[in-house]
Formats: C-alpha cells, sequence, structure tokens
C-alpha cells in the first residue's frame, strides 16, 4: 500500500472513532506530517490529500469503504471494535491494525512492516 494510502486510512479511522474533523497525520517512525483532511458525515467518510489535491470518499453509510480519486481504486476498511481490517484494491494488499484513541497501529501485508500514526 502506498504511503499516503496508508495516511488516509489513519485519518478515516480517526475521524471516525474520535467523532472529529481530522486536519493531519503524523507518520511517529518517519517523522512525515501529512496535511489531509477527514470527516465522517451520515456514515461516510469526506475526504481530501491537501499534497496530492485528491479526494477520497466513502461509497456507503454502513461502511468505512472509500475510493481514493488518487489512486483510482477502492480501499475496503472495517473497524471491530479496536481492531482495523482492510484491503487496499490499488496494490491488492491487505493491512489490519489496532487504534487506540488518538494513536492508530497499521501493518501492511506488502511491506511486512508496522505503521504508526497519531492525529
Amino acid at each position: 500500500m502506498k504511503e499516503r494510502t496508508r495516511a488516509k486510512v489513519a485519518a478515516t479511522v480517526a475521524a471516525a472513532t474520535l467523532n472529529t474533523q481530522v486536519l493531519k497525520v503524523t507518520d511517529l517512525d518517519e517523522g512525515a506530517v501529512y496535511r489531509i483532511r477527514a470527516l465522517m458525515r451520515h456514515g461516510r467518510v469526506d475526504g481530501f490529500d491537501c499534497h496530492s489535491e485528491h479526494h477520497f470518499k466513502g461509497m456507503s453509510s454502513h461502511s468505512m469503504n472509500f475510493y481514493d480519486y488518487e489512486t483510482k481504486a477502492h480501499v475496503h476498511l472495517k473497524l471491530v471494535g479496536s481492531k482495523i481490517l482492510g484491503y487496499d484494491l490499488a496494490t491488492e494488499t491487505a493491512f489490519n491494525g489496532q487504534v487506540h484513541g488518538r494513536l492508530i497501529n497499521l501493518y501492511d501485508y506488502e511491506t511486512e512492516q508496522t505503521y504508526r500514526f497519531t492525529v
């Protein structure tokens, strides 16, 4: 999964679990700050990546799935309690993780690494 896609997943999860608008996402291991906005409205994510200037939007009020206009692919995203389950169709890669307040951990099966984000 692309690094910006991971950041969009983290922003989406944070917006949903914290019930707030996310304005940026920080990669704790790389120190990178992603200017990504995300807001959950009526059960759907409405997001924008300020760097790539592309939207990502939820297609259903019954899931956290979204379409990433940058990669032109869907990201399947499910939250079960604090567990994150997902699949990125752009890279055909599964991921999982956990959310703990403002901290989101994602394990990417493509890179076989864990990534830590905060909002």
